[in-house]
């Protein structure tokens, strides 16, 4: 059994298309503590494989996960009010998505996105261009949270975290999976079952008895 254990705090450890780089060693270990994931990754698109092992001491286990990333957008406008606005460049994970894939690499589950955006406050920007008009600048963060969903209830065994996106001038996305063991509730003992042992008692009370008179 220790040699098992020890087999399954081999880690995680993330495999791309054009680079193998390892990441802080760690494992999902039903009880323990969530498997964090904190990746940068370069301008341009880009896919990972996280590798996790799941321990057999239940039977049955739900797991969770999400993965967050941003991008900020600079947005420019000749009015306060950013009538007719331009996107003069994006930084960041600019799109995502993530599967969950078994040890035979057949898709388990995928993520649903969310996400908002918010404007910082406009600024007044004049260049030292002779004629060139003043216009106003924001930045607008997206902020986006892919989280796994419809994930089926799930044995033992190695699994793989698949992310892939696309990123403008580099980005980092970040995430997490735990898993929780499905522990069988007790099966409390039908009605005739009470009644039999009342009376098997009730026997054996009046058979003392009768020992006792003798």
């Amino acid at each position: 059994m220790q040699v098992v254990k020890s087999l399954l705090l081999a880690g995680v450890v993330v495999l791309s298309a054009a680079s193998v780089s390892a990441v802080q060693a760690s494992t999902v270990l039903a009880p323990a503590s969530a498997t964090v994931i904190n990746h940068s990754v370069a301008d341009g698109s880009f896919q990972d494989v996280y590798s996790f092992a799941i321990d057999n001491a239940y039977s049955a286990y739900n797991l969770s996960g999400a993965l967050s990333f941003q991008s900020i957008q600079t947005v420019v406008s000749l009015t306060s009010d950013f009538a007719s606005p331009l996107v003069t460049s994006t930084t960041g994970v600019a799109s995502a998505s993530v599967e969950l894939l078994d040890s035979s690499a057949a898709l388990v589950a995928t993520g649903s996105l969310s996400s908002f955006s918010s404007p910082s406050a406009p600024t007044l920007v004049s260049l030292p261009i002779p004629g060139f008009p003043s216009f106003y600048q924001a930045l607008l963060t997206t902020f986006n949270t892919i989280t796994l969903n419809n994930v089926p209830v799930i044995g033992a065994g190695n699994y793989f975290l698949k992310v892939q996106g696309l990123a403008f001038n580099s980005g980092t996305y970040t995430g997490s999976l735990s898993v929780s063991p499905i522990v069988p509730a007790a099966v409390p003992l039908p009605g005739a079952a009470w009644a039999f042992l009342t009376g098997l008692l009730g026997v054996l009370g009046v058979q003392r008895r009768r020992l006792l008179k003798a």
